[in-house]
């Protein structure tokens, strides 16, 4: 799917206000620092543990960039939202109908 799946789930996240919450709480992350404090590289079910936290670390990156423009151009649209452009419409007028 390339990084379309990515983008389509930060997207979300961001509209959301959810990224710190998504941050702290992904489980991903939590494997990642706990295997930087541990430095273990065991074999687990047939993975080694160090090539799976360098595939987190690569989509960890791929997310903190994908954030960053997503960061960039909400703020440039909240920024826009500032000012209110109102334009009034008039209602359409009636034809005159004479009885008589």
């Amino acid at each position: 799917f390339g990084e379309g799946l990515h983008w389509a789930g930060c997207t979300l996240i961001a509209l959301l206000g959810q990224q710190r919450r998504f941050e702290a709480l992904d489980f991903c992350y939590h494997i990642l620092r706990v295997q930087r404090v541990d430095g273990k590289d065991e074999l687990v079910k047939g993975i080694p543990l160090k090539r799976m936290v360098d595939r987190i670390r690569r989509f960890q990156v791929l997310n903190c960039q994908i954030f960053g423009v997503l960061a960039r151009h909400l703020a440039a649209d909240d920024e826009r939202q500032g000012v209110e452009h109102v334009r009034c419409f008039p209602p359409p007028s009636a034809p005159q109908h004479s009885l008589g």
